[in-house]
């Protein structure tokens, strides 16, 4: 189980001890802790007031690296409350600090939130930028983990672009860093998005054997959400190749896996399709039928077969006969 995060009682117990003790570096660590705990809160107002009397601390020190930790705080607080240009400052701020301490990873770690601000804003080209760079500075610093996530985050950028290649490329470098990894359901993320983009692009086979080795991985994580998506992403591509049968097995179990998690919205749009799917099919056989019975001049069978599909459904043929 997760370690359980500090109450506001013990955190600022823990601001007021070091400001007994007349130790400014503690005061700073409470007050940048105290910070965080608002940011998570999203109390934005004392979270900022917290983190920029840590700054205040960290600067008079002289301590670059604390300081940068606050800064990169300061700019994800400004960014959870939509204030963008601010955010950008602050991880600009911490990216020069981080510079002159020649820190890749914190480096990177700037570089990939400015990144995230652009891409936000649909700055696509600066995102891309950002995010290719960050993933340099991860490498350098070894941490793989990092250089996936940035590495993922460029072939959004890219993708954003309309840049579909470049895009493929990018978590095709992602993939092999969280194959090394051996993360399973990072694996099934990117190999899902990949078929995202082959079937924008027509190629629906290749999507396809992308989302089933998605969900073979996500099986193997025991991640019952990822799997259910998966299967959902299946189905519709199932559904939109005609392939009923398989649409229809794909989304009854991905309902029967959005049951388990208690996910209305999954189950709703499982049902929604299911329903879309006996529609399709029942209007197959009630114009097969309905052609028959002409065929056949029983034109008063053929009028009640028609009459059970909606209106938009009817044949243009059968319309036009209808007086004007």
């Amino acid at each position: 189980m997760p370690e359980a995060k500090p109450t506001l009682e013990q955190l600022s117990e823990q601001f007021r001890q070091a400001e007994l003790a007349g130790d400014p570096w503690k005061q700073g660590i409470a007050l940048n802790n105290l910070g965080s705990y608002y940011k998570d809160q999203r109390d934005f107002p004392y979270a900022v007031k917290y983190l920029s009397k840590a700054l205040e601390f960290f600067t008079a020190l002289d301590d670059n690296e604390k300081k940068a930790t606050v800064l990169i705080n300061l700019g994800g607080t400004f960014l959870d409350a939509k204030d963008h240009g601010k955010a950008l400052e602050q991880f600009a701020m911490a990216l020069g600090t981080y510079t002159s301490l020649n820190h890749p990873f914190g480096q990177g770690m700037a570089l990939n939130n400015m990144g995230g601000v652009h891409l936000t804003l649909h700055q696509h080209e600066d995102a891309r930028n950002q995010f290719i760079m960050a993933a340099s500075f991860f490498r350098s610093a070894k941490a793989a983990p990092w250089e996936g996530q940035a590495l993922e985050n460029q072939a959004a950028a890219e993708a954003g672009m309309g840049d579909w290649e470049g895009a493929v490329q990018s978590y095709g470098r992602a993939l092999e860093i969280w194959q090394h990894q051996e993360n399973q359901e990072r694996q099934a993320l990117i190999m899902n998005r990949l078929a995202s983009i082959h079937s924008s692009r027509g190629d629906r086979r290749r999507a396809l054997d992308l989302h089933a080795r998605a969900l073979a991985l996500a099986h193997k994580a025991r991640n019952v959400a990822l799997s259910a998506a998966t299967r959902t992403s299946m189905a519709r591509l199932y559904f939109e190749v005609d392939n009923l049968n398989a649409a229809r097995a794909e989304f009854q179990a991905a309902l029967i896996s959005y049951e388990e998690l208690g996910d209305k919205r999954g189950q709703a749009t499982a049902l929604l399709h299911l329903g879309k799917i006996d529609i399709a099919t029942g209007h197959d056989m009630v114009m097969t039928a309905a052609k028959m019975f002409r065929e056949a001049g029983d034109t008063a069978s053929e009028q009640s077969a028609l009459e059970i599909l909606p209106a938009q459904d009817e044949p243009e043929a059968q319309k036009t006969e209808k007086p004007a």
